[in-house]
């Protein structure tokens, strides 16, 4: 699969032998839970992928605002989507004074599906840094970078009403 993006390649190619549970295969944990959920949902796309997967066979994509990629439940890993490749985490872009840089979070989109996040398992180091990486080859994208600062901010509201619920 060639992109034409160069910071939506790194953050692939980052990803591309990386898990949560370093080279294992997480889903064998939860038989794919994630892949599997009837939540039909999907998972969003990052600006750059629709055109990677508008002619893949086993994906249907639900055009919208944000493009939703939607699989059988099965997929070659080498073409996972990113928002695959870096579940159950997500690189938040914060500021830090005038400079802005990432933190990886647990996606709070992703503790209804993933036994990782219930109990905040400790995932791979490798498996952060590279979400993280990831995250700072994107922030260099400005059409991603834009993406990620929009999605930063509805998943602190995400957070933000969590806490407030659980009060």
């Amino acid at each position: 699969m060639y992109i034409e993006n160069k910071a939506l390649r790194e953050a692939y190619n980052l990803l591309e032998n990386t898990t949560p549970l370093g080279c294992a295969d997480c889903g064998e944990l939860c038989k794919s839970l994630c892949c599997t959920a009837e939540t039909g949902e999907g998972m969003e796309l990052f600006p750059g992928e629709r055109e990677l997967f508008e002619k893949t066979e086993g994906f249907e994509i639900i055009h919208g605002e944000i493009p939703i990629l939607k699989c059988g439940g099965f997929c070659d890993r080498k073409e996972r989507p990113l928002a695959c490749r870096i579940y159950p985490l997500f690189p938040l872009v914060v500021k830090d004074g005038e400079e802005e840089r990432i933190r990886v979070i647990y996606d709070p989109r992703s503790t209804a599906t993933c036994p990782l996040c219930k109990g905040r398992a400790r995932l791979d180091r490798r498996f952060t840094r590279a979400v993280r990486r990831a995250g700072r080859y994107l922030l260099a994208d400005p059409e991603t970078a834009d993406y990620l600062r929009k999605t930063s901010e509805y998943l602190l509201e995400l957070i933000e009403l969590e806490a407030r619920l659980s009060m």
